[in-house]
């Protein structure tokens, strides 16, 4: 079983990292800061840790659900296609760190009984998954895994890991709860493949007395629905992404544990959980979190509604605009693609799943013909996603649809009214705790009035990439898969949970990240704007969010300030958007990408410098010393209109100090009322200043100078109660000055900083 690890926030007391190679550069005091980093896995799914919150990526070609589990610190991250391995390949801490397997743990002493585990899908065949066995007096012993429904031959022993289906234990009372997959009819119920949909079953706490068998029966669980009264909303791809569980005992560390579900990791967008009593001794709670949107496609024939999905985009695709999708309304006349010389112009064309014969060879047959459309019926009872090969775009939208679905439109030979969403106007991100037990009752109703509204602002041009994290109070790190938001620059009503136990965050990408590699394009750098504070919403609290507005300047990270702690000064600064959004920017390792130069100062004499990632570790004098940290950047990707060049330069002084102190670097804040273009019709700039370490100091100077070509040539503008009227029309560049009574200062300069209209 897992206990709880911090390893994936980044938040919390400082750490200085121990020492390190230093970035090349004429100065090399500066040591490497310890921060985010990737690991992959055996199977090629990449685990990335840090940057607010952990995301993980399946390798090209696989889209698993992964059980996230932490232990002694340790973090887990196991796919579900491989819970009979040791979970030791999985610990991403120790794959970070390049440690060895620890050494077993010592044998339990004293009496021990013999418990056997068997599993029951939702079918009624055996099913596969995980079981884990907590004792609920002091988690000191019977804190174990088995995988489901194991291998009988293997020897049934108190190790906390091994393949059996069996587990020896101290007598007491115990926490036994597994996750129970249910597979299609078609597929063997134990073997490869991707299930149809989860099962959370068990008794949170059970007394073991003697020998005994324990049967997981995931028939036992009930549905959870969602409803949300006042939007349209479909459980779409990736609609459920958690299902998660915490354990803890009268005494001694929680256990949690879950099953993080991605786009394509079930067959069905439904997750079962078994009502329980409640606990007697310690505590628990489960909850799910869902992602709804508008449907992303409806289809009606006649009287009957159908139940159309996508298929993953990342089969067929990187990006967002490679995969095709109807965008309106259509009604088409539905034809038999499989039939040769069958007339498809403007029609459905329904093809039959094959085995040997890929989706993508299917849909271009299609499209030769002239069809507008194609769904892809399954050749056995219920679903199928198998898409045959990869690597191959699809040149029309294509959904898939059951077997009972295609055989009937089949015989009834009708005309399909179709509707397609892509960008969705409105999204919900949920989560639905059940404490101390799980009930009866698991139809949930998301009101909006009890629920907090986001009204969120997508800046700049093309899609862009994002993901909210969410996060219990007994949990230590938050986890979230990032999705496109399409149809940018655009506004989205964003609503959440309002729960004072529920803290949410959120990150944007800037351009679209690529969610795949089949078919590379030019390399390109991305901002990572990650929102630099976590926080929990009242029902009926509204709230305003935006992502790349400009201007994009050099800034530095809430979450990770400049600080000093004796003789070592923590450095880390970026660029940050006016939401102050933050992300890490560094030069790229390729043409055409991010330029940048990191240079500190002491006293005027040059001490560190680099042009890679401009953060790290400084050992400095114990003296009263002024210090100048200034940081280039330049952005110099084919087709960037805005925000091209920025040059930052922060002053203070500092000594050494006896607890870590956040160091007083003065900030600006810009506040132009630009619209999602990054552009504006106000000549009203507003500016203001603030110390990052929230000090009150009264500011002694502030100036700007602006430029419409590009900072060749600068003008004065007066700045009156931090607001400037500006003049002229296009691009324009400004460059700020500040200082407080005490010496601190900066001097910002962007060029091209938003447009004037």
């Amino acid at each position: 079983m897992w206990s709880r690890t911090a390893a994936a926030l980044g938040l919390g007391a400082l750490a200085f990292a121990a020492p390190a190679a230093a970035d090349p550069g004429p100065a090399s005091a500066l040591r490497a800061e310890a921060g985010a980093y990737d690991v992959t896995l055996p199977t090629g799914d990449t685990v990335h840790v840090g940057g607010g919150g952990t995301r993980v990526t399946p390798a090209a070609g696989r889209a698993p659900a992964f059980s996230v589990r932490s232990s002694g610190g340790d973090l887990y991250v196991v796919p579900g296609d491989r819970l009979a391995d040791d979970p030791e390949r999985y610990n991403v801490t120790a794959l970070h760190e390049r440690r060895r397997a620890a050494a077993p743990e010592p044998k339990a002493s004293g009496e021990l009984v013999t418990v056997r585990v068997r599993s029951i899908a939702r079918d009624g065949r055996p099913g596969l998954g995980t079981a884990g066995f907590l004792n609920v007096k002091d988690a000191s012993i019977g804190n174990a895994h088995r995988p489901l429904p194991g291998d009988p031959e293997e020897p049934c022993t108190d190790e906390r890991w091994n393949g059996s289906n069996c587990v020896r234990l101290v007598p007491g009372t115990y926490s036994v709860m597994g996750v129970v997959e249910t597979m299609p009819s078609w597929a063997p119920s134990t073997g490869p493949g991707k299930p149809l949909n989860h099962s959370l079953v068990g008794h949170p706490e059970i007394e073991i007395t003697g020998d005994t068998e324990i049967v997981l029966d995931a028939r036992k669980a009930k549905e959870v629905t969602v409803r949300t009264p006042e939007h349209a909303t479909a459980p779409g791809l990736g609609a459920i992404s958690h299902l998660m569980w915490t354990r803890g005992p009268a005494n001694g560390p929680a256990v949690d544990e879950g099953v993080y579900l991605g786009e394509g990791a079930t067959l069905e967008q439904r997750v079962f959980l078994q009502p329980t009593g409640r606990v007697r001794t310690g505590t628990f709670e489960a909850y799910t979190r869902w992602r709804l949107e508008a449907p992303a496609i409806t289809m009606r024939a006649g009287s009957r509604s159908l139940r159309p999905e996508y298929y993953p985009a990342a089969y067929f695709s990187d990006t967002s605009d490679q995969f095709p999708r109807l965008d309106g309304s259509a009604r088409m006349p539905v034809a038999d693609g499989d039939r040769p010389g069958a007339d498809l112009r403007g029609r459905l064309a329904l093809v039959r799943r094959k085995d040997g014969v890929p989706v993508a060879e299917q849909v271009e047959r299609a499209a030769k013909a002239g069809a507008r459309m194609v769904a892809v019926y399954n050749d056995a009872p219920g679903v199928n996603d198998d898409p045959g090969d990869y690597g191959k775009l699809l040149k029309l939208p294509t959904v898939r649809l059951s077997h009972e679905e295609g055989r009937a439109l089949l015989r009834e030979r009708a005309t399909v009214a179709a509707k397609g969403i892509v960008d969705s106007p409105y999204q919900y991100d949920l989560v639905f705790p059940e404490k101390g037990r799980i009930s009866e009752n698991l139809d949930y109703v998301a009101r909006t009035r009890d629920l907090a509204r986001i009204d969120s602002v997508y800046h700049g041009g093309g899609a862009m990439t994002a993901a909210r994290y969410g996060k219990r109070p007994w949990e230590d790190f938050a986890l979230s898969y990032s999705r496109p938001v399409t149809g940018t620059p655009r506004t989205r009503v964003e609503y959440v949970s309002a729960d004072p136990e529920t803290e949410w965050s959120a990150m944007a990408v800037t351009p679209e990240q690529p969610y795949n590699n089949a078919f590379p394009g030019p390399e390109t750098p991305h901002f990572v704007l990650v929102e630099t504070k976590s926080r929990a919403y009242r029902a009926g609290q509204r709230d305003a969010r935006s992502w790349g507005e400009g201007p994009l300047t050099g800034g530095i990270n809430a979450q990770s300030p400049i600080v000093r702690a004796g003789d070592q000064i923590r450095l880390r600064v970026g660029m940050a958007d006016a939401a102050r959004n933050f992300s890490d920017a560094y030069s790229s390792l390729f043409p055409n990408g991010f330029v940048t130069d990191f240079r500190v100062y002491r006293d005027d004499e040059l001490v560190a410098q680099t042009a890679y990632r401009p953060s790290g570790v400084l050992t400095t004098t114990p003296g009263d010393a002024g210090y100048r940290v200034e940081y280039d950047f330049a952005n110099n990707t084919p087709g960037t209109r805005l925000s091209t060049r920025a040059r930052t330069s922060w002053t203070f002084r500092s000594a050494h100090t006896a607890d870590v102190t956040v160091l007083p670097l003065l900030q600006i804040g810009y506040d132009a009322a630009l619209d999602p273009h990054n552009r504006t019709r106000s000549k009203t700039l507003r500016l203001t200043v603030s110390h990052q370490d929230g000090s009150s100091v009264r500011l002694r100077r502030l100036s700007l100078q602006t430029s419409l070509d590009d900072g060749k040539t600068w003008t004065d503008v007066p700045v009156r109660d931090g607001v400037a009227r500006l003049h002229g029309k296009g691009a324009v560049s400004l460059r700020v000055t500040a200082g407080d009574d005490r010496g601190n200062a900066i001097t910002q300069e962007t060029v091209r900083a938003y447009e004037l209209r």
